[in-house]
């Protein structure tokens, strides 16, 4: 089966990004459709392919850059961990630390649409990527009809909730600069004060129900976001 073309140029821009070094810019989208004898449009998908497999990041207004190999970096479409690392060819895996039910607070039960004390399946597991610890998360589920204790923790919880007929569309996140603690420096293999980002997600399906809130402490040295923004006009 002939491959599509953007597929071809991705793979020409990955080589070209393997011979540069770290955070240097690959030729400019015109240059690149001149160089390649191709549509605007095959370059730009080309580079999207790239992007969601973390092999460059763009900026707004400046171009697309070889992304740095030791920081997975990380755009606001709604993937799991274990797509992250698969995508950017490193191998997921999960220490399960803790699961288990209890009732949910106040602010958990606001944040999923129930009432307070009402029964959340609770996991706490560490992620890694190649052996290197990367993330810690606490997971907050609803019962949605799903034996959770029957679930495979160590792998993704979308891929099973879709399975269930559950399927995540879109996701409200909350992304702060803090600092690790002992116990959580500890677990991901940091010193104690070191920088790290804290993320707290609440997803949700087509249809607005909250499946999941989510709070994880990601790596610092490994892991960052690409946003782009914009300013209105006026």
């Amino acid at each position: 089966m002939t491959r599509p073309k953007y597929e071809l140029v991705a793979d020409e821009l990955s080589r070209r990004a393997g011979d540069l070094a770290a955070h240097d810019a690959l030729p400019s989208e015109r240059e690149l459709m001149q160089q390649l004898g191709v549509s605007r449009m095959t370059v730009r998908r080309a580079i999207e392919q790239l992007v969601r497999r973390g092999l460059v990041y763009q900026v707004q207004g400046s171009g697309t850059f070889v992304a740095d190999p030791a920081v997975v970096t990380k755009t606001l479409r709604l993937t799991s961990f274990t797509e992250d690392m698969e995508q950017r060819g490193l191998t997921p895996t999960t220490t399960v630390r803790s699961t288990g039910s209890t009732g949910a607070s106040a602010e958990i039960a606001r944040r999923l649409g129930i009432e307070p004390g009402e029964e959340v399946f609770v996991l706490e597991r560490l992620r890694l990527a190649d052996g290197t610890p990367m993330a810690l998360e606490r997971v907050h589920l609803p019962a949605l009809g799903i034996d959770w204790a029957s679930v495979d923790p160590g792998t993704s919880l979308y891929a099973q909730m879709a399975a269930e007929g559950w399927t995540v569309e879109r996701a409200a996140q909350t992304i702060e600069a803090v600092n690790l603690d002992r116990e959580t420096a500890h677990a991901l293999d940091q010193a104690v004060g070191a920088a790290a980002l804290r993320v707290t997600r609440v997803t949700y399906t087509e249809a607005g129900r909250p499946v999941e809130h989510a709070m994880t402490i990601y790596r610092g040295d490994r892991y960052g976001y690409d946003l782009v923004i914009s300013r209105d006009a006026g």
